[in-house]
């Protein structure tokens, strides 16, 4: 477990002086420790230059299950002290898009059984592309997606909603009914964005949109929704968020868009603290009461 700190910490930081010191060991020290652990592995595990050390193909494995290797023992750690003491603990949950709705109302029940966890929110850009979720230093992910993704991650569907296609009110086509005149609009789209489009307008004998815009930020959609003449995909908030208010409108096009799926992603079910189960139940509850 040392060797492997010691490795963690050059391959991160790209220098054996900056993992010495991370680690407070002499360089000596962390430079044989690196080679012990090639022996113990037969290959080399970094390629040395004067600008410093990259992990090789072998060595980008490895530290992968390195982080896995970590955070398992630390989610141990936390899981003994969680059912012996009660108290305490740290959760960490990914999300994206229209998945953050079941958020709040989840989290007001999370606080109220255990209000003394450390809880970190972080936001996804898409699950199967983020360093962070890779990682697995996340418990679980909450995201929507159109459709199922077979990325080796074990799924939930928690809900179902439809979506529909909004602008500001004072959008030159807020009032149209027909997607055509949409084609040339700008759009800005998560993750599933392209492929909603090019399903949509190939169903119209129609090339898709090509002023597309990817943003995977909700806070940034909505700014630029009010600022300029751009359309975005969006679920009804049935838990209150009222876009009347916001100043956004639904454009009355027919029959529904499509469904979006909010899911719950989990690396490994059996590896899930009690803390990280206890937040799920609480999300299942909102999920079922929407």
């Amino acid at each position: 477990m040392r060797q492997l700190q010691i490795f963690r910490a050059v391959a991160e930081s790209g220098s054996i002086r900056s993992a010495s010191r991370q680690v407070h060991l002499t360089q000596p020290a962390v430079t044989h420790a690196v080679r012990e652990l090639e022996r113990s592995l037969g290959s080399p595990l970094f390629a040395r230059s004067v600008k410093g050390v990259v992990p090789t193909a072998i060595g980008t494995a490895l530290l992968r299950r390195t982080h896995l290797l970590f955070n398992e023992v630390r989610r141990t750690k936390e899981e003994i002290a969680q059912l012996r003491d009660g108290v305490g603990g740290r959760l960490c949950v990914a999300f994206s898009g229209a998945a953050s709705q079941l958020l709040p109302e989840a989290l007001v029940e999370f606080r109220l059984r255990r209000p003394g966890v450390v809880l970190e929110l972080r936001e996804l850009s898409l699950p199967s592309t983020d360093e962070r979720w890779l990682g697995v230093d996340c418990d679980f992910a909450l995201i929507s997606e159109l459709d199922d993704a077979n990325d080796g991650f074990e799924r939930e569907l928690l809900l179902e909603q439809p979506l529909v296609v909004r602008a500001r009110a004072s959008h030159p086509q807020a009032d149209t009914r027909s997607l055509r005149l949409l084609q040339q609009c700008t759009w800005l789209v998560p993750s599933y964005g392209p492929v909603l489009l090019r399903r949509l307008f190939e169903a119209q004998g129609l090339p898709p949109p090509t002023d597309v815009i990817a943003c995977q930020t909700s806070q940034l959609a909505m700014t630029l929704l009010h600022r300029t003449d751009a359309l975005a995909f969006m679920v009804d908030d049935p838990l209150g968020g009222g876009w009347s208010t916001l100043g956004l409108v639904q454009l009355p096009l027919p029959g529904p868009i499509a469904m979006l799926r909010i899911t719950l992603l989990v690396p490994d079910a059996r590896a899930l603290t009690p803390v990280a189960r206890l937040f799920i139940e609480c999300l299942r509850k909102v999920a079922s009461d929407v």
